[in-house]
């Protein structure tokens, strides 16, 4: 059995812990309320533009094919993930889970373009060839960040240097679950974007584009996919966010469980010693008594 003092120290120890995981708590919990905040502010923004651009695909013609619907070396793509993770831990599995299911899906050639100091160190340490980081960081995700990684990315698949780009994110499922979902960037699905949206009328209908339809889808394109990335950096950041919430008041909760433990047997460990302490004192007092 620990001595008393131990036992002191390991309460006091525990306590110093359970402080900052409900800081970190605290702090998880007000910048979700700030990130759902912040997603739903924008999401009506793109929501209009994916409408938008459902409008303006009918009217494209068939020939020649847009760069952004061509599928090039379909048997042997050269592809590339877009992969956001968090900068930071103590988030519970979010990151374990994101390259688990990463791992899953793609293949030893694959690029990946890496947000976030965790899965870049991860895929790093797998193989150094495989990983091209993003400066961006995984912080709470700007307009102008997701615009700079959608820039990229397009002048890569412009270039001939990627053929397919999928970016691999969480998505929130509810208030408590989150999961990893995959969405191809490029090349677009022509099928996706083709169904009018509700209230818009007919697709193909009487719409003036000026100067032209390719013109048109071209200034809206990188626009749809600039708010892809924005979404799905916005709802990472609050996956993130909740997961760390959820681990850190587990942990708090957790650290107070310990506590109640360690408290209760450090009473019986004082009790003991003051029990022998008596014990001792008698059995003295005993001998005195004999020896007189």
């Amino acid at each position: 059995m620990a001595s008393s003092k131990l036992l002191k120290e390991r309460i006091e120890s525990i306590q110093d812990t359970q402080k900052i995981t409900n800081a970190m708590y605290l702090i998880s919990s007000s910048k979700l309320r700030k990130a759902r905040q912040n997603y739903q502010n924008v999401q009506p923004y793109f929501s209009r533009m994916r409408d938008t651009i459902s409008r303006v695909v009918p009217h494209l013609p068939d020939e020649p094919v847009h760069p952004f619907f061509h599928e090039k070396n379909i048997q042997n793509p050269k592809r590339a993930y877009i992969v956001l993770t968090a900068d930071k831990g103590m988030a519970g599995a979010y990151n374990q889970n994101l390259l688990k299911f990463l791992r899953e899906h793609a293949d030893a050639n694959d690029r990946f373009y890496v947000i976030g100091q965790v899965g870049y160190r991860a895929l790093l340490h797998k193989d150094p060839r495989l990983v091209e980081e993003f400066q961006y960081g995984a912080t709470a995700p700007t307009l102008q960040r997701a615009r700079d990684i959608t820039v990229d990315a397009i002048d890569d698949f412009k270039s001939g240097k990627l053929d397919e780009i999928y970016i691999v994110y969480t998505k929130i499922q509810n208030a408590l679950t989150s999961e990893p979902v995959m969405e191809r960037l490029l090349p677009l699905d022509r099928a996706h974007l083709q169904p009018a949206p509700k209230g818009l009328g007919d697709p193909r209908g009487e719409v003036e584009m000026f100067p032209d339809a390719w013109t048109v889808f071209e200034r809206t394109a990188p626009i749809y996919m600039h708010g892809m990335i924005f979404g799905a950096m916005t709802e990472s950041y609050c996956a993130e966010q909740s997961a760390r919430m959820t681990a850190m008041d587990s942990a708090t909760k957790s650290a107070n469980d310990m506590i109640r433990d360690l408290q209760l047997e450090y009473n019986r460990t004082r009790q003991g010693s003051i029990t022998q302490e008596i014990t001792e004192i008698i059995g003295g007092a005993a001998a005195v008594q004999t020896q007189e």
